[in-house]
């Protein structure tokens, strides 16, 4: 193991940028293929930007993007719980078709050789040419330490090792796995990790790269934030959700209700976004300087959103019981910016698009002038609305899921349906939002009139008909053999059973 201070890292880093710039140009991309960049961050619902609550949050490097690219209003999460979604933004395919639809807990115990058959999305990119780094969170498997197949770099972490909470240190010292060796670092986790992309991407190459960024930024533990971001929102972040709040759903735990010093929680919470925000202006910065910025097309997304207070709850769709599909957990920051050829600047679209789309739109761009195969999952490229042409055969809903629960929205009528076990009950519960009530989503909703009810009962159907598999359906999690972190407990549920 080797160990690396803040102040030797910065050293490196000075050196580093004195070598011409001109290898990172020749590393850029071919005509027909950008360089790629995926910002995911870590719990950060689209209410906590500047998107939402632009007087009182700080963004302005994503505001910057969003003004050179395309803000997706209607940005989603197909899994609201962090492995089942990067699970499915790295394969493309829903829970129920690739196995992870819980938290996947750093334990030899919960090893099932997640994702173990399919082709990943860093995979296809080496196909295509492309030279590929993971930097940061991964959580897709119940391990991070080795390597991960399609990646040419690889700096995740040794949780295993160092216990789940270190991976997720703001500040302090962290146990990484730099291409399978262990490393430490100690100084501001966030700007390591900006500098660490900064350095595959000025390795001499003539192949375009991919880089899947993953900040743990603004994910618990809420604490450790630099004081000076800290203290722009002690005053304030009641601004944003003030203590206070309940639903028609229970609380999972003493855990998910809203603690004592909310407030300075959610101050916490605040500087971790702005944090994140700091880290795109040097990342956009380090592009321009390399004059690379040009022919890069760079996402800034989360892998799904969290409650800080809003309902009374903390936490995200395991914060309640039973699982909740609330907008602030399932509406997630979504932009695209790049070069005109790709991206027409300063759009905002409404369409429903999540991170499967995502998935195939970097394989589209990939490809050049061929066409992409993603039929193997329901994601579709975003490329057209990026290049903002009219679109006018888009998907009228959005689903998610979490093991035995499913999500339809139209973006008017939400129906969260939770199915029992079969052996024991067929006839799923069905909750009914309107989210165009004052009241929003704090109680049930009576069900719309009859012939939307049951258009969308059956296109939910549909939907997961086409898109599970026999072996992974969560609607079977009963029957598998290797549940993931909670489901142990909650396949017990008298509510269930």
């Amino acid at each position: 193991m080797f160990k690396l201070s803040a102040i030797a890292k910065g050293g490196a880093l000075a050196a580093l940028s004195c070598s011409p710039l001109v290898q990172a140009a020749e590393s850029a991309s071919t005509a027909d293929q950008p360089n790629i960049i995926v910002i995911m961050a870590d719990d950060l619902g689209q209410w906590a930007t500047s998107f939402r609550n632009q007087d009182i949050i700080e963004t302005p490097n994503l505001d910057y993007l969003a003004e050179n690219g395309v803000r997706f209003e209607n940005g989603m999460t197909p899994a609201p719980v962090s492995s089942a979604a990067r699970a499915s933004f790295h394969t493309g395919k829903m829970p129920s078709q690739h196995g992870v639809y819980d938290f996947l807990a750093e334990d030899p115990k919960f090893d099932a050789d997640w994702l173990e058959a399919e082709k990943l999305l860093s995979e296809r990119l080496q196909d295509e040419g492309y030279r590929t780094a993971l930097i940061g969170k991964w959580h897709a498997t119940t391990d991070s330490k080795d390597p991960i197949r399609g990646f040419d770099r690889w700096l995740s972490y040794d949780a295993l090792q160092a216990g789940w909470k270190n991976q997720y240190l703001h500040s302090g010292t962290v146990l990484f796995s730099s291409d399978g060796e262990n490393m430490e670092y100690t100084g501001i986790q966030a700007q390591f990790l900006t500098d660490e992309t900064l350095k595959f991407i000025d390795q001499q190459s003539t192949q375009p790269f991919f880089v899947s960024l993953n900040y743990v930024e603004p994910h618990f533990p809420f604490e450790g934030l630099p004081e000076r971001l800290v203290t722009k929102y002690r005053g304030i972040a009641h601004k944003v959700v003030a203590f206070g709040g309940n639903s028609v759903l229970e609380h999972m735990s003493d855990y998910t209700l809203v603690p004592d010093n909310h407030e300075e929680t959610l101050a916490q919470y605040l500087a971790a976004v702005t944090l994140l925000d700091d880290q795109l202006g040097k990342l956009i910065d380090g592009l321009e300087g390399r004059d690379l910025l040009d022919n890069t097309v760079i996402a800034f997304v989360s892998d799904h959103g969290l409650l800080m207070g809003q309902y009374g709850l903390y936490g995200k769709v395991n914060a309640s019981f039973p699982y909740n599909y609330y907008e602030e957990t399932v509406r997630i920051p979504f932009v695209v910016s790049g070069p005109e050829k790709y991206v027409r600047q300063k759009q905002v679209r409404g369409e429903f698009v999540d991170l499967i789309d995502l998935h195939a739109t970097v394989l589209d761009l990939a490809a050049g002038d061929k066409q992409y195969d993603t039929s193997y999952g329901p994601g579709k490229t975003l490329l057209p609305m990026l290049k903002g042409e009219r679109v006018r055969d888009w998907r009228e809903y959005q689903f998610a899921e979490r093991g035995n629960s499913r999500m339809i929205s139209n973006g008017h009528w939400k129906l969260v349906r939770y199915y029992p076990n079969p052996e024991v009950n067929k006839q799923p519960e069905d909750h009914w939002y309107n989210l165009s009530s004052p009241m929003g989503e704090r109680y049930l909703s009576e069900p719309p009139r009859e012939e939307l009810r049951v258009k969308m009962i059956a296109d939910l159907d549909a939907f997961f008909e086409q898109y599970s598999s026999d072996e992974y359906n969560g609607l079977k999690m009963w029957e598998q053999a290797y549940p993931n972190f909670t489901t142990e407990d909650l396949l017990k549920h008298e509510r269930w059973n």
